[in-house]
């Protein structure tokens, strides 16, 4: 309607209207696009120093190489702590994987020879290599990445302004109509009805409201990034703030991906705190199991400790332990 505006206002002559609007309309744009540009070259920086390096082997030795530089049929080895750089079809080893970012799920997933690892899964025990077989967005992740970024909906204030523009359209279309009629039936020349049209057609549209939303929303953008909060796009904050309810299950984004001991339930044991000592002989750090670090945290917590003990042999379902200066002690 503002673009409408300003063409009938050259028609018409009134020059200096129409350069007032168009500027309206030039500001909005700036502003919207320095705001976003702005965020833009901050996520760009933070993947530059996000960089995935990939043990790959080429030319018959093994190099590091950014993941980018990865191809189909690549050779590489990847261990614990590493970012899967692509989907990778196992050859040789073992690995456990965290795939929270692809699946939502905390618990590790194990990966033999002939499964595939994907990209964007990290690797918290073991070691493996094998062939990559997709990279980019042809990769598992890539694909998922790519379906988001072209999704398109109407965001909740974009629908609140058409429905208003509708309403308005109606109305100056109704009043333009009446407006002709009454000029017919008293024989004014419709060269004299077009202003008096453009007068209800601009006072009927808020010239400066798209440049008022995009200012209001690129200082709430600032003020969200003095929060730590970093805004890709400006009418992100309107949808926030229009939020009744939020429905996510993406354990390790909105969550911490942390397993925590929520309770403890008494069997043979006769208090929490050996029920609790028990685990922690059961448990080892250098794992970096999940379960296993929830025991331990629960018990630096509580304060529990298993020092007095001393762990012999250890199988699954059966440990054995040593008491200093005493028998050995096994239990299932």
């Amino acid at each position: 309607m503002l673009e409408a505006t300003i063409v009938l206002e050259f028609l018409l002559g009134h020059h200096a209207e129409a350069v007032v609007i168009a500027a309206l309309l030039v500001i909005n744009a700036i502003v919207s696009l320095l705001q976003e540009g702005r965020a833009g070259r901050a996520l760009a920086l933070l993947r530059s120093k996000l960089v995935v390096q990939a043990r790959v082997l080429r030319d018959r030795q093994w190099c590091l190489l950014p993941a980018r530089e990865l191809v189909p049929g690549d050779w590489v080895h990847i261990r614990m702590g590493d970012l899967v750089p692509a989907d990778v079809h196992l050859q040789e080893g073992s690995i456990q994987v965290d795939q929270s970012a692809l699946t939502g799920e905390s618990l590790l997933v194990e990966h033999e020879s002939g499964a595939t690892a994907y990209a964007g899964s990290v690797v918290r025990r073991g070691e493996a290599s094998g062939e990559i077989i997709a990279t980019g967005e042809r990769t598992y992740f890539g694909k998922t990445a790519e379906l988001v970024g072209k999704a398109v909906t109407k965001s909740h204030l974009e629908t609140i302004i058409f429905r208003i523009v509708k309403y308005l359209v109606l109305v100056d279309a109704v009043l333009v109509l009446m407006l002709f009629i009454y000029a017919i039936s008293t024989g004014v020349p419709l060269i004299q009805v077009f202003p008096f049209a453009l007068v209800l057609l601009v006072a009927s549209v808020p010239v400066a409201l798209p440049a008022t939303f995009t200012l209001a929303t690129a200082l709430g953008s600032q003020e969200l990034a003095h929060a730590g909060v970093l805004v890709a796009r400006l009418s992100a904050i309107e949808e926030a703030a229009a939020m009744d309810v939020l429905c996510s299950d993406k354990t390790g984004t909105l969550t911490q991906n942390h397993l925590t001991v929520a309770g403890t339930h008494l069997y043979h044991a006769q208090t929490e705190e050996e029920v609790l000592r028990w685990a922690v002989i059961a448990s080892k750090a250098a794992t970096q199991d999940p379960i296993d670090l929830a025991i331990l945290d629960a018990a630096r917590t509580k304060a529990v400790s298993a020092d007095a003990l001393e762990r012999t042999s250890f199988i699954p379902s059966f440990l054995s332990i040593r008491q200093p200066n005493s028998a050995k002690l096994s239990c299932v």
